[in-house]
């Protein structure tokens, strides 16, 4: 799954949490990827562009000063985008249809690029989570991903960020999402050096697991160390 470093959702990670008790977080890959624009028409015929959240959030700027009149149609993500702006354009050629995503998903739902490097930020790095049904052996250089809920009460996101300060664990990422179950309710993603079969990382993240509504160790795996 995908999960990206440059102002990122966690559309995806939220999916995966629906699921994590047949699936581990087994490894991370991370990679520079490239945004384009991909359409059949000529760049100056493009009227709608398929884009999702973080897509549009990378390529904001560019799309704002080539594209100011065009429309922005939402996709739940990159794929969906490109597939969506293949079908259209197949079925209404003169619509002027294009997309935002990788020229390897424009080769494969048989869209062009006509622009390439259209992100605002150099170097963009997304990092892809491997899922598998095993888990990873402690490597010595290894990172877990946690998911946990707390009770509705002042301080308590704090109580359980300060299990892992005390036990001198590293959290090197965090997110908020809301549950999707409670109005107000909030799932946080954090990333913590460690692999749980390591006796005191694992003691650690029993005492938050007591702190909070829920928690559940999503996986942990070999931290990736370079960008492909």
């Amino acid at each position: 799954i995908e999960n990206s470093m440059v102002g990122g959702s966690s559309e995806t990670m939220d999916a995966f949490a629906q699921h994590h008790h047949l699936l581990n977080v087994y490894a991370e890959v991370q990679l520079e990827v490239n945004r384009c624009l991909l359409a059949n028409c000529e760049p100056k015929e493009v009227k709608r562009i398929h884009t999702s959240a973080v897509g549009a959030s990378l390529c904001r700027n560019w799309l704002a000063t080539q594209y100011p009149q065009v429309e922005l149609v939402p996709a739940a993500n990159s794929a969906a985008a490109v597939i969506a702006a293949s079908e259209e354009a197949k079925q209404h050629p003169e619509l002027g249809v294009a997309a935002v995503g990788s020229m390897l998903a424009g080769e494969i739902h048989g869209l062009h690029s006509i622009f390439g490097r259209i992100e605002d930020k150099p170097n963009n790095i997304t990092r892809f989570l491997i899922l598998s049904k095993q888990t990873a052996n402690v490597s010595g250089e290894d990172k877990t991903s946690i998911m946990f809920t707390t009770d509705d009460r002042p301080g308590a996101l704090v109580s359980v960020l300060s299990v892992f300060e005390k036990a001198e664990i590293n959290l090197t990422h965090i997110d908020k999402r809301p549950s999707g179950r409670v109005n107000w309710e909030y799932k946080f993603f954090v990333d913590a050096i460690g692999h749980r079969d390591n006796t005191a990382f694992n003691t650690a993240v029993e005492e938050a697991a007591a702190l909070c509504k829920e928690l559940t160790v999503l996986g942990s795996y070999p931290r990736s160390k370079r960008v492909l």
